[in-house]
């Protein structure tokens, strides 16, 4: 289980919602949290005065250097120190081990430099941060931690019109899987959650509507009715101005092919859900599998809220590792969307 989770955090409301998602998991697992605050050198002197007159004339060639900006920095990391030594005071009474870390530079490579210095095991933090803009945003710094990160990402997706609450409890864990072995690296992390807060698992595949092949698409629209798969017409075949009777044959041929089609994929996905269910059985867990047919996305939000899930976890690859689960497409929408923390972990072999 986590024995070190490193927290980001702006200073901003909006930031700090992360707080009451991660404090039960480092309460129950014993964790030090490390809280980091990131100085930009960037943009630092934004909404800063100008300097006086004999000031700018003391940037004349010649001249000392000014001061200006280490005298910046100083202020904004002392504000860092003040601010985090506040949330740190609060954590510590709740008997939560807690340290402080202020570093100043681009915020992801500060972010991603302490977790590789204090070896962390989960980084927690918001999908938004000041001004609910970008600090945070997905796509931006949170997407990025979570790209290079070697640890697993908890995601919270904060704004301004929700309020954090004081504290929160992780009864139901949805588990989204597509039957690769890159969804399935989350099954150890979500094995170890579950047993430390007492949670149940809900495994979950999404099976995509099923398609027409292209040449049977070909076929349906050029004859109004589909060949029988893997069927093409002959030269006896059936030509365009065909008997609506033998229309009617083929649309109802591969209707019924796509119905087997899904068959197949709910008894493979079933399959896949009892083997990975096994891993939670054995751990003593409550474990329920769960099949959809739909777009994966949907699905999984649908499920979330409809199980009442108070966190998901997941793999931020999936089939073929590249697409099914990937950041950017089906994770990036649930972290977007979701009202629960995402926890995302990274298969080592997509780390490359």
């Amino acid at each position: 289980m986590y024995k070190k989770i490193l927290v980001p955090l702006d200073g901003s409301a909006l930031s700090s919602a992360v707080l009451p998602r991660v404090r039960p998991i480092a309460e129950c697992a014993g964790a030090q949290v490390v809280l980091l605050r990131v100085v930009p050198e960037i943009g630092m002197r934004i909404g800063v005065p100008a300097p006086p007159a004999d000031a700018q004339l003391a940037e004349q060639p010649g001249a000392p250097p000014l001061q200006a900006v280490p005298l910046e920095i100083a202020q904004y990391e002392s504000a860092a120190r003040a601010y985090l030594n506040h949330v740190a005071a609060e954590l510590s009474a709740a008997g939560i081990a807690t340290r402080t870390r202020v570093v100043t530079g681009p915020v992801t490579d500060g972010i991603l430099d302490v977790a590789n210095e204090e070896g962390v095991d989960l980084i927690a933090m918001s999908t938004h941060g000041r001004g609910g803009l970008g600090r945070f945003l997905l796509g931006s710094i949170a997407g990025q931690v979570v790209h290079y990160a070697k640890a697993p990402v908890l995601l919270v997706r904060a704004t301004a019109d929700e309020q954090a609450p004081a504290a929160c409890s992780y009864r139901k864990i949805l588990v989204p899987l597509d039957g690769s072995a890159f969804s399935h690296a989350v099954l150890p992390h979500a094995r170890q959650v579950a047993t430390c807060l007492g949670a149940q698992v809900i495994l979950l595949q999404a099976i995509p509507e099923p398609e027409p092949e292209a040449s049977e698409a070909h076929w349906m629209l050029t004859f109004g009715g589909p060949a029988s798969i893997g069927e093409v017409p002959g030269e006896g075949g059936l030509r365009p101005g065909m008997d609506p009777s033998a229309q009617n044959q083929w649309a109802e041929s591969i209707r019924a092919e796509l119905v087997r089609r899904t068959e197949r994929e709910m008894e493979a996905a079933q399959s896949n859900l009892n083997a990975a269910a096994s891993v939670f059985k054995s751990a003593g867990l409550p474990v329920e599998t769960m099949i959809q047919v739909g777009r994966p996305a949907e699905v999984i939000l649908d499920a979330a809220t409809a199980n009442a899930a108070d966190m998901i976890a997941m793999a931020t690859h999936g089939r073929s590792g590249i697409q099914r689960l990937l950041l950017g497409s089906v994770a990036d929408r649930i972290v977007r969307h979701a009202h629960v923390p995402v926890l995302l972990v990274r298969p080592e072999s997509a780390s490359e």
